[in-house]
């Protein structure tokens, strides 16, 4: 070969003395020089050696053992790079989701674990490898730990992600090749896209929306819409000039290569005995033949020619279903490769396997695990059932779909960059926080501490009106989660939530304890009774009334009891919060009508002589009553005028005025924080200067505390 294209039309240096071929024309010369010593040098054109092509399908891993464990294979659990374990292998099925039978969610729920018991249940007898690529195979799962750790075996994988980028970039420093050096930048596939590091984030952001979108169309076989997707990512690619990599055409026929890129339900290319086939409109009208077509998606269904005659691929098949106008083109030969950018491709590929989803993708899809119970109708139970109004404000509205991991990396902050807007998800919608924030009555740090979650158990804790939810349905909604991922709410209120035996167990005691608890109270509330009646004295006008005693008691059991309560609510989640949170407002309404009995009694008995001590002390102590009285009044009202404006104060929609919703938003905030700090200022500062002052002034005078205040004394 000459200088001037020594590699020839195919890219490779071959021997003119044997079958060898290389990469380099230094190795041809090395070889010859061992090998054919005497013979002058002597290089022929050569297509790519057969040690070469299984570079293409060598697993990312074998350069640093034979096996991978299993924490490796958990990291690998996002859509645009799934890893799933299988009767001892592990297989990327990045590739395969989408024309995946089942539906891409499927596959897509079992990212990054061991699926074998799921597999083998559904598809007995079923080998994986004939529905997947050979690079699919990435090895066995599992390390010699004779030879290293799991831990150590990390250490290896950076030790190698360093040394590919250094490989690169002195191939890339090469100037034997200038000008084409950018084109083995270009990923060959969408999900090699959203793998980049350095793509734009808002760009990332909206084409993993788009595949979402995709990934739901897929799931209930709705192709149409999967190419009308897929039509808008290929737009949005070009408007950010990001180009997948081009295949050439090297004889004007179409390459296998390139067939292997239409592998998809709503982009399925075929070759057959020779020709190319679109097969994607053939799908769209005969959904009782694509299990077999998508078998053989994106590549050459020839071996299985005439197999089962009258089936896919069989000549009766063809003279009946096969219209001309799906006819491509002939099948043509592989296009040049330049053996340099193949090396650089080769090892790019291998990087992005080596590095995987960055970890705010994997803590994201970590976060997104739920377990999933699937509703087969609507339930009595449901939130849509409950309140009909919310199906008004979402009918004929075309939300998008989210996934639970796009939605947990929405955190906010609420000023942040294009991708963090806080989310939110209620019932299986997905909700902006944005508009809820500086009007939200418990504030936003409650909001944004729940951001990127499912918060449909803490909105319900605190019994939101209609009016509420359709407020935040008109205001605050964006979308709603992929169909695979909802979570049937009334059957989780069913079941008391998820869990196994233990839980089970847990429940069950917890259950027990509870009626045992009853017990005990209507005991104490019987022997309460039947020792006032028994100890019963005419009302007394000089002193304190056995009456008001009684009242004072059932104040303090009120007082008591709020404030357990609170305490209790704010250190629990779930359930439980919602039952404290329930007994905090009956013990106040408790404390309130033992309020207002106590005055009305009050009022009727004689009013004592004051204690006798220092006019200070005095002072001190009609002070501290007077703002005690004022406390337990403003305590219950304030909660209660809470709840009015959250729940029954007439909106918009009953006054027509604009405007009447945020003003009872506000209002129900103002009410909550007074409630709020008017609770901590009674617990922390009024109770114990009260309880300390008179328990001492009265220690000082002789006099028992308990016999004053008890009504059976």
């Amino acid at each position: 070969a000459g200088d001037g294209d020594e590699s020839g039309g195919q890219g490779f240096f071959g021997c003119a003395y044997c079958h060898e071929a290389f990469p380099e024309k230094h190795q041809l010369e090395v070889h010859q020089h061992m090998t054919h010593d005497g013979l002058p040098f002597s290089a022929v054109p050569a297509p790519m050696p057969e040690r070469e092509r299984e570079l293409l399908h060598k697993a990312p891993t074998d350069a640093i053992s034979k096996g991978m464990p299993m924490s490796e294979v958990n990291r690998h659990c996002t859509p645009e790079d799934c890893w799933v374990a299988i009767d001892g292998k592990v297989y990327d099925l990045t590739e395969f989701m989408d024309r995946h039978p089942g539906g891409p969610s499927t596959i897509l729920s079992w990212a990054g674990k061991e699926a074998s018991k799921i597999f083998n249940d559904i598809h007995k007898g079923i080998d994986v490898k004939q529905y997947l690529r050979p690079e699919a195979s990435l090895g066995d799962v599992g390390v010699d730990e004779n030879l290293m750790s799991d831990s150590f075996w990390h250490t290896l994988r950076e030790a190698r992600i360093e040394e590919i980028k250094e490989e690169v970039r002195q191939l890339s420093a090469s100037d034997a090749h200038p000008g084409s050096w950018s084109s083995s930048n270009q990923a060959s596939t969408l999900a090699d896209v959203l793998r980049e590091r350095n793509l734009d984030l808002d760009l990332r952001t909206r084409l993993q929306a788009l595949e979402t979108q995709k990934r739901v169309a897929l799931d209930v076989e709705d192709y149409s819409q999967a190419q009308k997707v897929k039509a808008q990512v290929d737009s949005l690619l070009a408007q950010a000039r990001v180009q997948l990599a081009p295949q050439e055409k090297a004889d004007g026929g179409i390459p296998l290569s390139e067939v292997a890129r239409h592998n998809k339900p709503h982009d399925c290319w075929i070759a057959l005995q020779g020709k190319v086939y679109d097969l994607t409109d053939h799908l769209l009208h005969h959904p009782e033949q694509r299990k077999a077509i998508l078998a053989w998606a994106g590549r050459d269904a020839t071996p299985m020619w005439d197999r089962i005659p009258g089936r896919f691929p069989s000549k009766s098949w063809m003279d009946y279903f096969m219209r001309p106008e799906a006819l491509m083109g002939e099948v043509g030969t592989e296009p040049h490769v330049d053996p340099k950018l193949e090396q650089i491709k080769q090892l790019q590929a291998e990087l992005r396997r080596l590095e995987g989803p960055s970890e705010d993708d994997i803590k994201a899809a970590k976060e997104a695990v739920v377990g999933v119970r699937m509703a087969s109708e609507a339930s009595k139970l449901s939130e849509e059932f409950r309140f009909p109004r919310l199906q008004e404000i979402t009918s004929g509205r075309e939300l998008p779909f989210f996934t639970r991991a796009e939605v947990a990396k929405h955190r906010g902050p609420p000023a942040g960059p294009a991708g963090t807007e806080p989310y939110i998800i209620v019932h299986n919608k997905v909700y902006d926080l944005t508009p809820l924030l500086q009007k939200h009555p418990g504030g936003d740090e409650v909001l944004l501490s729940r951001a990127g979650t499912d918060a449909t158990k803490d909105f319900e804790l605190f019994d939101h009106s209609e009016k509420a939810r359709v407020q935040r349905d008109r205001e605050m909604l964006i979308g709603k989660l992929v169909p695979a991922e909802h979570t049937d709410w009334a059957m989780e209120d069913k079941l008391g939530g998820e869990g196994g035996t233990t839980e089970k167990v847990a429940a069950d005691m917890a259950r027990y304890a509870r009626y045992k608890a009853v017990d005990g109270i209507i005991a104490c509330v019987s022997l309460y009774v039947y020792w006032s009646v028994k100890k019963r004295k005419p009302l007394s006008r000089l002193t304190y009334s056995r009456g008001l005693r009684h009242l004072h008691f059932i104040m303090a059991v009120g007082i008591f009891g709020s404030l357990v309560s609170a305490q209790a609510a704010s250190r629990t989640e779930g359930l439980v919060k919602k039952r404290y949170l329930s007994l905090h407002k009956q013990t106040g309404v408790v404390m309130l009508v033992a309020l207002v009995v106590r005055v009305c009694l009050r009022m009727m008995s004689g009013i004592p002589p004051r204690f006798p001590g220092h006019p200070i002390m005095k002072l001190i102590e009609t002070q501290s009553l007077r703002l005690f009285y004022a406390l337990l009044l403003v305590l219950p009202v304030s909660g209660m005028v809470n709840e009015y404006y959250l729940k029954w104060a007439p909106g918009e929609e009953t006054t027509g005025k604009v405007g009447d919703d945020d003003h009872n938003a506000a209002r129900a905030k103002k009410a909550i924080t007074i409630h709020t700090r008017m609770g901590r200022f009674l617990q922390l500062v009024w109770l114990p200067f009260h309880l300390g002052y008179t328990s001492a002034y009265h220690y000082s005078q002789g006099r028992g505390v308990i016999r004053k205040v008890s009504p059976f004394i």
